[in-house]
């Protein structure tokens, strides 16, 4: 509030309490403004910039887009602190996955990435153990059927030159490119 409301606040009141008046006397008086003194003059200019802003008009895809990456920003600090879900191995960093042009290519990928396939979660429809693996006895996972069972090591060898690497290797931000034929040589592609 500036002196000049103050005075017309004052003069609106009738009288002050007598307590009021008996203790306090403060002499008001307003000057018009700034004028001649430098360095209030360059405050006035600034304080009066500080609010040009209100009066222009904002760009609604410039908020949009700044709300859109502040909101990726706190989604990505959330997602970085989800170091045990199945998927923050394969995708650490938040983005766009790329897609197939074959339907049934995105829902095998999307399944192989959140690690939940007939294969190995059917189970749970039926109320029954989960299905272990046939060649060595471990709980059967897509990371035991694509990585860890020895069984496919030669297929692996095969299609990725490799028979030790991770997940993302296999289906990460661009799935690699042996991984359906691959899927369709072990025999778990209609499986997933």
């Amino acid at each position: 509030m500036d002196s000049l409301a103050v005075l017309i606040a004052f003069r609106a009141i009738n009288r002050f309490s007598d307590i009021f008046t008996s203790l306090l006397r403060i002499l008001f008086s307003w000057v018009p403004s700034h004028v001649g003194i430098t360095g209030n003059e360059l405050a006035d200019k600034s304080a009066k910039s500080a609010t040009e802003f209100l009066t222009r008009s904002i760009i609604y895809a410039d908020v949009r887009s700044a709300v859109n990456q502040w909101c990726h920003c706190q989604w990505q600090e959330n997602w970085s602190m989800e170091t045990n879900n199945k998927l923050h191995v394969i995708k650490p960093v938040l983005s766009h996955w790329v897609t197939k042009l074959n339907r049934r290519c995105d829902v095998v990928l999307t399944r192989l990435r959140i690690g939940h396939t007939r294969l190995t979660h059917k189970y749970l429809l039926f109320a029954e153990s989960p299905p272990t693996c046939s060649h060595c006895g471990d709980i059967l996972t897509v990371k035991h059927i694509l990585t860890d069972c020895v069984a496919v090591n030669r297929h692996r060898l095969r299609y990725f030159c490799s028979s030790s690497f991770d997940l993302s290797f296999l289906f990460g931000q661009i799935p690699h490119f042996n991984l359906f034929m691959y899927l369709k040589d072990i025999g778990v592609s209609h499986d997933i």
